[in-house]
């Protein structure tokens, strides 16, 4: 442990074991930053230690939330700019970055650090991005208290508690994902007529309603519910529907001696050939193969 004044600060160490989790977690730490102090403090290890002017690369990933006052931050790919309250920037791998608090007002920042191949896939899907590496968040408790739970953790250190981090540092990095989405709805009256749409379909699953129907009852054009549905969902409308009714399908596949026919009308699908279709190109294998493998039966023949 390391400390410096209102702030807390650690290094942990990771083993071979933790490798097949795809995260692990390198450091956690806390830091207020007075208003015309120095920085960057003097208490971190050299290979993390940097002055802004030279900047630094790590071998890892951060993520850096600014919890009070303001400053600067830069890197390859992000021309030179202020960060803020409720601001989140992420550091990658490699890539040269630099940041400080403003003189005038200090801050206070909680970050985390960590290494694997679950948040280089999360690059590769373009769910971070070198050249957007910044997110307003806005001060919000559950961030805070995430950070705070993941310092706890590795104060202990005790058997798995990297397997812990991991999870919890997967947890952080699903819900700034969420808020980022989340955040750019500001039009409350669409994003209520989108939710009730879901609410309509799972109610009427056994008769949905088609889309173009859907958009009317809410008085939207099919056109602007298409695109705002899909922008809000990931998914058009008609996917959607298709989507609950699988789910559907496999609850009764599992729960039920219903035959795979009536379940097939029950869910409105044109035909038993169809549903078969469908099921397949969502689950990878036919109803009668999921209802057996359901049952211990393996996957040979149809119920």
């Amino acid at each position: 442990m390391q400390h410096t004044r209102n702030s807390e600060i650690r290094y942990l160490s990771t083993h071979e074991k933790d490798d097949p989790w795809n995260l692990s977690v390198n450091t956690i730490g806390f830091e207020s930053i007075p208003l015309h102090s120095a920085y960057p403090t003097n208490v971190h290890p050299h290979a993390y230690n940097f002055n802004f002017e030279r900047g630094r690369l790590l071998h890892e990933f951060q993520i850096l939330y600014i919890t009070k006052g303001k400053g600067q931050f830069a890197s390859t790919c992000k021309q030179l700019c202020e960060v803020s309250e409720g601001s989140v920037f992420f550091l990658f791998p490699n890539e040269w970055h630099t940041y400080r608090p403003d003189e005038k007002t200090g801050w206070e920042v909680y970050w985390v650090g960590f290494s694997g191949s679950f948040a280089s896939n999360l690059v590769d899907g373009n769910y971070l991005s070198k050249s957007n590496p910044i997110v307003n968040i806005g001060y919000d408790e559950e961030i805070v208290s995430l950070y705070k739970k993941i310092l706890d953790v590795s104060n202990s250190e005790r058997p798995g508690y990297q397997q812990l981090l991991s999870g919890m540092v997967i947890h952080l990095l699903a819900y700034l994902l969420y808020r980022e989405k989340d955040k750019n709805w500001k039009d409350k009256e669409v994003l209520n007529k989108i939710d009730k749409a879901r609410l309509i379909i799972r109610e009427r699953i056994n008769s949905p309603l088609s889309p173009e129907e859907l958009a009317a009852s809410l008085n939207m054009s099919y056109t602007w519910f298409r695109r705002m549905f899909r922008q809000y969902t990931g998914m058009a409308p008609a996917q959607y529907i298709t989507q609950l009714k699988i789910q559907k399908a496999k609850e009764l596949l599992s729960v039920s001696n219903k035959p795979i026919k009536e379940i097939a009308i029950e869910l409105g699908f044109e035909s038993i050939d169809y549903f078969s279709t469908s099921f397949k190109k969502h689950i990878q294998m036919t109803p009668g193969e999921f209802r057996n493998l359901g049952r211990g039966k393996g996957t040979q023949g149809k119920s």
